[in-house]
């Protein structure tokens, strides 16, 4: 208990002393001033000891250090006072008060909007401040956007993504801080300001104008930067996915088309524009879940509330471009919706995308992905339920269809296909295994009759679906030309 406290008070006195007189002595050299502050950034990690740096007086010094009025200031001690300053916030919400009471949101913005150029440690840890100041503020994400802060935001994603657009640029992915992370950091930043915005406006979000600008540099890493391997969605490129969910196709479209210049680029003709952005997102979420799922069961999983949220974004996003555009919707239903090959099995079966998809709609520990992935291929049977069961299968689609109290006629065979489809299924009739009871014993004979006297049974109870049980009729019919066959019996 003795040592402590002993440490205790040498926390305490060590950043009183750092943040009260030793950083203001004007003879302390830029060096060992940054030396300083690297020991409180270190102490600072805990909480213990680190009360001095929770006052007002403490946070004045470390703004001091980190800005200059209407000056840049990037030098090696700004950006050690500036990660003291991230630390603090994380540690301790209480500060938010200081800092708003000395102007960090313009300090910052005015950083980050700066023609000067900035290091990549300045613009990652001044939109780390930004990004921990506007958790649960909409008040500061107001302010934030009335001062066009988009406009800051897109020219650090803009100058980020151009470096990782020249496949020349050799990056350093073991610096903490590089071309990647600030993208990240950027992109965090701004969907936190998108999703505190649209909670807190209960009409139509009419404040995502303002950010059109950010989405041009977001379709240069989503559609131009080459995605990671084997997962795909990692940071930066998954953060855009969460960014564009935030954003309505009205607003998606808006900017394709008006950069055509570059998007014309990318394929051949503008007819083909749908099929290649189909075509890429929808290669993105196949690599991703077949690298994240690889036995295809996606309730075998270890990490499967981080693995949902991985997936769910993109299934989302997936779900708004094809609710906007029926052309988008066809290319991705394409992909997406069983084909032939896959009704050669129970569509919910085999390691197909679809199958995967299908399996998905009926997940108990990836709720995420399986309300988005539903919502997805609904859509994509055009909102038509008996459409959407003939896609994936009635016995996929109940429970979706059931939740949501959406009305649905008796399932049948479709009669648009040339072969017979499984209403319950989704396989072609033909392709399916019919027992063969010359191979069936005595037992095997009766646990099938019992099965499918028992699912008839319960498919009559849920009221849906009106039908005599065929095997209960057929022993009405006999009137004991069927007799129990006793299981101890050889023959």
């Amino acid at each position: 208990m003795q040592n402590y406290t002993e440490q205790y008070q040498t926390l305490e006195k060590v950043s009183e002393v750092a943040c009260y007189e030793f950083l203001r002595k004007v003879e302390t050299t830029p060096q060992l001033k940054t030396q300083a502050l690297s020991v409180i950034r270190i102490l600072g990690r805990d909480p213990v000891g680190s009360n001095p740096l929770f006052t007002k007086e403490g946070i004045s010094v470390l703004l001091e250090i980190a800005f200059k009025p209407n000056q840049v200031k990037d030098t090696s001690s700004s950006r050690e006072a500036l990660k003291c300053i991230a630390n603090c916030i994380h540690l301790n919400d209480k500060i938010k008060v200081y800092l708003e009471e000395q102007d960090v949101l313009g300090s910052c913005q005015y950083v980050l909007q700066s023609e000067d150029h900035i290091s990549l440690d300045t613009q990652f840890l001044t939109c780390r401040i930004l990004f921990f100041l506007t958790v649960n503020r909409p008040d500061l994400v107001t302010r934030l956007i009335d001062a066009s802060i988009s406009i800051a935001i897109e020219k650090v994603l803009t100058q980020n993504i151009c470096i990782l657009q020249d496949t020349t640029n050799l990056i350093d992915r073991n610096m903490p801080i590089n071309p990647l992370t600030v993208t990240s950091e950027a992109l965090k930043l701004l969907f936190n300001l998108l999703l505190v915005n649209s909670r807190s406006t209960e009409q139509e979000n009419t404040n995502i104008e303002h950010f059109e600008n950010c989405l041009v540099p977001i379709f240069h890493l989503l559609f131009q930067v080459p995605y990671s391997k084997p997962q795909p969605l990692v940071p930066p490129h998954s953060q855009a996915i969460h960014v564009l969910m935030q954003y309505p196709y009205r607003i998606i479209s808006k900017v394709w088309q008006s950069q055509s210049d570059w998007t014309s680029k990318l394929y051949d003709s503008a007819e083909q524009s749908h099929t290649f952005i189909a075509t890429t997102l929808v290669h993105l979420l196949d690599q991703a879940v077949h690298v994240l799922i690889p036995d295809g069961d996606p309730d075998n999983l270890n990490n499967s509330t981080q693995v949902d949220a991985i997936l769910s974004p993109v299934c989302l996003v997936l779900r708004s471009l094809a609710e906007g555009e029926p052309l988008l919707s066809k290319a991705i239903a394409k992909k997406l919706l069983p084909n032939e090959k896959d009704r050669l099995l129970p569509v919910h079966e085999g390691f197909s995308l679809p199958a995967y998809m299908i399996r998905l709609m009926t997940s108990t520990m990836m709720p995420l992905t399986r309300d988005g992935v539903c919502e997805m291929l609904f859509v994509l049977c055009d909102k038509d339920a008996n459409k959407f069961t003939q896609q994936v299968g009635y016995g996929n689609a109940i429970g979706y269809l059931v939740n949501k109290g959406i009305a649905m006629e008796t399932p049948t065979a479709d009669e648009t296909e040339e072969k017979d489809i499984n209403p319950i299924t989704g396989q072609y009739v033909s392709s399916e295994k019919q027992p063969d009871l010359k191979d069936m014993t005595d037992e095997e004979k009766e646990r099938e009759a019992e099965r499918l006297f028992v699912l008839f049974e319960r498919l009559k109870k849920t009221g849906i679906i009106d039908v005599e049980n065929p095997i209960a009729k057929a022993m009405q019919e006999s009137q004991g030309r069927f007799e129990e066959i006793d299981s101890s019996d050889e023959d």
